[in-house]
């Protein structure tokens, strides 16, 4: 069974890629603390369930980034292609042109009725 994650804010996004870097590196360790054939179905459960491979191989995560402004969702999607090794899906993220100034009821308020529609579809394109 597949997981799709929600990476919600500037700490989602950040935390969200720390956890999918870890997810790619353990099933990709040799070396676990456990013994070899459960090592190996770890490794297989990480690849099939967070991650999806394209046809050149590379795998993406399943995960959709939503913020309402672009600067931590690039910086996100930038650090996770330069690793070389993983990286998101291309239109697995929704943000807006502005944020909201650190101001959550602004937020919820005005950016939260046009923006849980939009993200709502992208997680179920992802399924």
């Amino acid at each position: 069974m597949s997981i799709v994650t929600v990476q919600l804010g500037q700490c989602g996004n950040q935390i969200g890629f720390e956890v999918f870097d870890t997810l790619f590196s353990d099933s990709h360790d040799f070396q676990g603390l456990c013994s070899k054939k459960e090592n190996e179905a770890y490794q297989a459960s990480c690849q099939e369930r967070f991650f999806r491979e394209e046809e050149n191989g590379v795998p993406v995560a399943r995960a959709v980034l939503i913020d309402m402004e672009p600067k931590v969702i690039n910086q996100t999607l930038t650090k996770a292609s330069q690793s070389g090794r993983w990286k998101y899906g291309q239109h697995a993220c929704f943000c807006q042109k502005q944020g909201s100034g650190n101001n959550w009821a602004y937020g919820r308020n005005f950016h939260s009725l046009c923006a849980s529609d939009t993200s709502t579809d992208e997680t179920k394109d992802l399924l």
